[in-house]
């Protein structure tokens, strides 16, 4: 999968689905625009999906760019980590 072009929208996509599968307890409405923070993300759940998107995406988003602006929803962190591929 490393050499997928990663699109935004398949960012969304593919971080929506860790959200939704591995990291928050939350229902199909939840979506890539809901709040992360309200939805329950705290420091544990941060790491570990970071540690998902580097598995899917081999990016790496550094800590310095996991404000409250990027980790607002997964659209804000998905264009966050299309912004580090592309610089990549």
């Amino acid at each position: 999968m490393g050499s997928m072009e990663w699109t935004a929208e398949s960012l969304e996509a593919r971080i929506l689905e860790i959200v939704r599968d591995d990291i928050l307890s939350v229902d199909q409405s939840f979506s890539v625009e809901s709040d992360l923070i309200a939805a329950g993300l705290e420091s544990m759940g941060v790491t570990q999906l970071m540690l998902a998107i580097e598995e899917s995406t081999g990016v790496w988003v550094d800590e310095s760019l996991l404000t409250p602006a990027n980790l607002a929803s997964v659209r804000s962190l998905a264009a966050c980590v299309h912004e580090q591929l592309a610089g990549s």
